[in-house]
């Protein structure tokens, strides 16, 4: 952590060792808040319109009322990149369901809260070596929300980690493979695209790749079933973070021999070219 950084938390800018939040806010109590991660490409924010659109769904579909206009919002995210001095940054957005009285129900005012922390330069060989993923049949609460109820993604986690892995794969009942715990899931077959469009957090990189993907490949946006992982070409991942990185592995399923696929490398450089242009 970072500890000269400065976050905006209540009405306060402070530094990471100063923020805290009360122990009543039912974001400590139950979970119950939205947030957002979004990154910064040479200090400026990638797809922010997109990000704060996310903020607000996610806070209608659990009912969570927001006393901060968009532009508020949009102008401290600003003032924190301003106020720092990192080139490249991961920002995290969080509004609190607020203190409670009876430790269930919200009494008071959210809490707004901002942070920054620094990203290092691409890291290409992580591109070039691909990543192993597990599966996991645990269940994210309001899949299409982004909450901080990660309870699920925390165990799930902690289950690839012990496996080697860098991540797992939410499978539901109907053995659909949905998402990551932090990220979309992509497959080719051929020169087809498939991801889930159902069931998941839409993330704001998943819909850049798919626009970078349009008069390109075929797209096939459908549940991916768990029987398809054996005969699949390529996979990925993507988020704000991770960027695309290719998948080499699913539980004991090689991909593609092992090695990063040709159609994922080319949408790497699509987006790697993208950002570079400052088209976003």
């Amino acid at each position: 952590m970072d500890n000269i950084a400065l976050w905006y938390v209540g009405g306060r800018w402070v530094h990471p060792h100063e923020a805290t939040l009360s122990i009543n806010d039912i974001t400590v109590l139950r979970g119950y808040s939205v947030f957002e991660s979004l990154r910064t490409y040479n200090r400026r924010p990638f797809h922010l319109k997109e990000h704060l659109d996310r903020l607000s769904r996610s806070a209608e579909l659990i009912d969570l009322d927001v006393p901060y206009t968009r532009d508020f919002v949009a102008e401290i995210i600003h003032e924190v990149i301003e106020r720092n001095f990192y080139v490249h940054a991961s920002i995290r957005i969080l509004v609190t369901g607020g203190e409670s009285e009876d430790g269930i129900l919200p009494s008071g005012k959210p809490t707004l809260a901002v942070l920054i922390t620094p990203l290092g330069e691409r890291d290409m060989e992580r591109f070039a070596r691909g990543s192993k993923l597990i599966t996991s049949h645990l269940q994210r609460v309001s899949p299409e929300a982004k909450t901080a109820n990660y309870v699920a993604a925390v165990r799930s986690l902690k289950e690839a980690m012990r496996h080697g892995a860098s991540d797992a794969l939410f499978v539901n009942e109907q053995k659909h493979v949905l998402e990551g715990t932090r990220s979309n899931f992509f497959v080719f077959r051929g020169d087809t695209l498939i991801t889930p469009r159902n069931g998941v957090l839409m993330g704001v990189t998943r819909n850049v790749v798919l626009e970078l993907a349009q008069g390109r490949f075929a797209i096939e946006e459908r549940p991916i079933l768990l029987e398809e992982l054996i005969s699949i070409d390529e996979a990925f991942i993507t988020s704000s973070s991770k960027e695309i990185t290719p998948v080499v592995q699913i539980d004991d399923i090689v991909i593609g021999g092992g090695k990063p696929g040709k159609y994922t490398y080319e949408l790497e450089q699509r987006f790697i070219a993208m950002v570079e242009r400052g088209d976003f």
